[in-house]
């Protein structure tokens, strides 16, 4: 049986036993007919291993991912409800949102499970040492990694580290003593040695070091975010794929750029392929890339200024994040113009963009076409490119500027399929010219993956959402040039940092007294 197969069938087993053993809300005493007690299960390598199954069950999923990015300066998130995630920094974000009480509740489920596994994985009567050892190892990385993004997002959240009652109550940790506790487990699992170097769907050595520059990253910690990222680096065994768009297709799966991702099977766990995407293709335009994105996008050659195209001459990744006007899509041409009499036309119907551009990113519409509810190509969580500018990144921070910071840009500016002009000490000298130039490549080569929220955050680039959003490039029966807009506005405030406590947390833990700035 292959990994994926296994996987599918451990997730299911996982689920069942966490809300039957791993303090169920019922709080009912009893062993349902046909299932086993928690004795009884913790007896083979093979019970940790569905176990730790259920753990992994509860990492970032495409939608969630999306959503995140549909919150920030480079995209607009064109449906909103009880059940979405509102666009913070239009200011409609509240503690009773559903979206934000599910992504919580979705890390803490992790939280519990990884707990659970630790705890319990010692009592296991018979089975391979080394096996279990690896096991325990994948269930702290993956705790590690659920704080990660608690701490990212609320900042000073409960910490738990072993199983506990239902009842009780557990109020809040200082953020930087999670981000301690992150490194500090991260260091143990990467001294014991239990990863290994790689493997397909799993916790690695390499994701293990990978995830500790990215919490040092996101906390300032730069000393360990270089000293982490570089490990990656020294390992030998990643490398960028050649082709950036193919990276994000089926034929970029498990390849060597990938470090840790979430796995999904055809004959397993899918998701709607095409559902973030345009109409024309069945998709529901539901997060749009906007001007903002298209603005941090650099020109190898003439730009519009002087041919008058808008997209002529740009980096080659606009190419494969966005569907804009002109563009093949599925067997036809994208067409966003009013006048299109297409299904991408903007605003002629509820599944079709308000602004002009649709996302391509993640899009395999040759292999999912046919049956596009069926999609399973899996969600990259971590990836070398990430790790090479965050190498890059810690290193000018320190003001540690050598020809590795520029070697470790050029690698990802320079992939076969993208072949933009290397920075130099002529053209970037300047710790602040690095600095300016970094960010803008992690928006552009690192776009619609999750990870513009937490740099916005870190780099306290909050207002530049504030403002009129703008799509795509029109002209009107004037032959003038307009950026398309339904006057949408966004609003910023300082609150907008962190997310706030859930109001179902606050109202159930009396240990929580007070919520983020901001938020009642």
């Amino acid at each position: 049986m292959s990994l994926i197969m296994k996987k599918s069938k451990f997730i299911f087993i996982g689920i069942l036993l966490s809300s039957i053993l791993f303090h169920g809300c019922d709080g009912l005493n009893m062993t349902p007919a046909g299932s086993v007690s928690e004795d009884e299960f913790w007896q083979r390598d093979s019970d940790a291993e569905a176990a730790v199954m259920a753990v992994y069950s509860q990492l970032d999923d495409p939608t969630m991912v999306r959503q995140l990015d549909g919150v920030t300066d480079i995209a607009y998130r064109a449906t909103s409800g009880p059940g979405t995630l509102h666009d913070v920094a239009g200011g409609n974000i509240v503690a009773s949102n559903d979206a934000i009480t599910s992504i919580w509740d979705r890390y803490y489920r992790g939280v519990r499970r990884a707990n659970d596994v630790i705890a319990k994985i010692g009592t296991t009567e018979f089975g391979d040492p080394d096996k279990l050892n690896r096991i325990e190892a994948e269930a702290r990385f993956l705790r590690a990694y659920y704080y990660t993004q608690l701490a990212s997002l609320w900042g000073g959240v409960p910490l738990i580290t072993e199983p506990i009652p239902i009842t009780e109550e557990v109020g809040r940790t200082d953020r930087n003593v999670i981000v301690d506790f992150v490194i500090d487990e991260l260091d143990d699992v990467i001294s014991s040695g239990d990863l290994p170097p790689s493997a397909v769907g799993r916790a690695t050595m390499g994701a293990a070091h990978a995830l500790k520059a990215r919490v040092a990253l996101r906390h300032d910690r730069w000393a360990i975010a270089r000293d982490a990222s570089k490990a990656v680096m020294d390992m030998g065994i990643y490398e960028l794929y050649p082709d950036y768009e193919g990276l994000h297709e089926y034929e970029g799966e498990n390849s060597s750029e990938v470090i840790f991702d979430r796995q999904y099977a055809s004959d397993g766990d899918t998701y709607n392929a095409f559902a973030y995407s345009a109409a024309s293709i069945g998709g529901s335009s539901i997060v749009e890339p906007v001007n903002k994105f298209y603005e941090y996008f650099e020109f190898n050659g003439p730009g519009p200024d002087v041919t008058g195209d808008p997209y002529e001459n740009i980096d080659p990744r606009w190419n494969y994040t966005v569907y804009y006007t002109g563009q093949p899509i599925g067997n036809s041409t994208y067409d966003s113009r009013p006048s299109s009499n297409t299904g991408d036309a903007v605003n002629t119907s509820e599944f079709s963009t308000q602004h002009g551009y649709n996302l391509k990113k993640g899009v395999d519409y040759e292999n999912d076409n046919e049956n596009s509810g069926n999609g399973s190509i899996n969600m990259i969580l971590i990836r070398y490119a990430d790790v090479l500018l965050m190498y890059a990144e810690a290193k000018i921070e320190l003001n540690e500027i050598d020809n590795t910071v520029y070697d470790a840009i050029n690698k990802v500016r320079e992939r076969p399929t993208v072949n933009m002009p290397p920075l130099t000490v002529a053209s970037h000298g300047t710790q602040d010219e690095l600095r300016e130039a970094l960010r803008r490549e992690r928006v552009v080569e690192l776009g619609f993956e999750g990870l513009r929220l937490f740099d916005m955050n870190r780099w306290e680039l909050g207002a530049e959402k504030e403002g009129e959003v703008f799509g795509a490039h029109f002209y009107n029966n004037e032959g003038e040039e307009y950026l398309q807009s339904i006057g949408f506005s966004r609003s910023f405030e300082e609150t907008d940092y962190l997310w706030p406590i859930p109001t179902s947390e606050m109202n159930s833990n009396s240990s929580i007294t007070e919520n983020n700035p901001g938020y009642n």
